[in-house]
């Protein structure tokens, strides 16, 4: 598995992929969920054949669906390390992933992935950018959730 600063490395090489629902191709196509299964799996962090056992959603599922599927589908590769409001306070470290609850979603729904707090890469409508998540207009002062995927868990834990 990638150190954390390899892990960042990572992150930012998926800076400028457009943003394609369901796309998981680094330079062709990403979306927020699929830009951090393949971040998991670049690390070391997720086995390669992750998507296999994910599927596919619409850009309104969380609109629709009360179960937490983004959340269930990433948290089993890392520790959560904090629950709390995106603010500059909170404790990420690099290469952790940030998850969010946007556009007053019930569930989380979006996520991002910490450069160094409180930078973040993320997959939105202009592609794949480094940005501030404590003063972007999806990001600040939602709720949020970190989990590190650098912990190594116990198995039955």
């Amino acid at each position: 598995m990638k150190d954390r600063i390899e892990a960042v490395a990572v992150a930012r090489s998926f800076v400028g992929t457009p943003y394609v629902l369901g796309g998981r191709l680094k330079g062709a196509g990403v979306d927020c969920a699929t830009l951090l299964g393949l971040y998991l799996v670049e690390i070391g962090a997720a086995p390669a054949d992750l998507f296999s056992s994910v599927g596919g959603y619409r850009h309104d599922w969380f609109l629709h669906d009360p179960t937490e599927r983004y959340l269930r589908g990433l948290v089993r590769f890392g520790f959560l390390a904090a629950q709390t409001l995106c603010r500059s306070d909170a404790a990420a470290q690099p290469g952790d992933l940030a998850l969010f609850r946007v556009v007053n979603s019930k569930v989380f729904n979006h996520g991002a992935i910490v450069t160094d707090w409180p930078h973040g890469i993320h997959a939105g409508a202009d592609g794949v950018r480094e940005i501030s998540l404590t003063t972007h207009r999806l990001t600040a002062f939602k709720p949020m959730e970190v989990f590190d995927p650098f912990v190594k868990m116990e198995p039955g834990s």
